[in-house]
């Protein structure tokens, strides 16, 4: 039997920062299962993350529900044989795709919640519009899993960190060092994962230091199960 690769559909630029990380990965996880040459089948769109970021702040999820639509209809056209919304925040809508594609989508969330012990304890770090995301507090409630709360002034800080560095593609050491403090702070409140739930955070994790903190990246976690849908074999 010989692996061959299926045509990913990535619904990208949510924002662009991340999408580099899924393309990268992605093409990395392909090569190293397959060996030589090899690399990922995908097509991706990217549109202006500006009205994605709109439609988030203002709570206008219709709006946002078109956006993901038209571009997963849009990759459907191109060839796609399954699709993956890297974005977590995005995720909110993901049950809209059927409406505008036929194509099955590999859940962020689901594969987040299959990587989590049953009756575990979590933080989960992510814009304010994750952390409400009702498709992630039933993925939770399934699995037995208790989210930690950690307060409205590390949200705000959270969605600032995200809105206004990460998502424009600046990382400040600064930040990268209030997340580990975060963490810690995950960790003394009784958390025994703290998620990333937003796919740029882990741009600042990257760049520090390693730490004591048992991070659980949504990214990675999504990129590995993007890969293995890729993977077909062929008579």
């Amino acid at each position: 039997m010989i692996s061959v690769t299926r045509k990913v559909g990535i619904i990208g630029g949510m924002s662009w920062p991340s999408s580099v990380t899924y393309y990268r990965n992605i093409n990395q996880g392909v090569a190293a299962r397959l060996g030589g040459s090899h690399s990922a089948d995908i097509i991706l769109w990217s549109g202006d993350y500006h009205h994605v970021e709109q439609a988030q702040l203002r709570g206008d999820w219709q709006e946002a529900s078109r956006l993901v639509g038209v571009a997963a209809a849009a990759l459907e056209t191109a060839g796609a044989e399954f699709l993956a919304i890297a974005c977590n925040t995005m995720h909110a809508v993901a049950d809209d795709i059927p409406k505008y594609s036929s194509l099955p989508l590999v859940s962020l969330i689901d594969s987040t919640v299959d990587k989590l012990t049953r009756r575990s304890r979590v933080a989960m770090l992510g814009t304010s519009a994750t952390a409400r995301m009702p498709a992630f507090s039933k993925g939770f409630a399934k699995a037995g899993v208790t989210v930690v709360d950690l307060g409205l002034e590390v949200q705000e800080e959270l969605d600032r960190i995200i809105y206004a560095e990460l998502c424009r593609g600046h990382v400040v050491a600064e930040s990268a060092a209030r997340l580990r403090e975060i963490g810690a702070l995950a960790m003394e409140r009784g958390a025994e994962k703290v998620i990333l739930a937003c796919t740029e955070l882990n741009l600042l994790v990257d760049s520090a230091p390693p730490s004591a903190v048992p991070w659980l990246d949504t990214t990675m976690v999504h990129v590995d199960a993007i890969v293995r849908a890729s993977l077909r074999s062929k008579e």
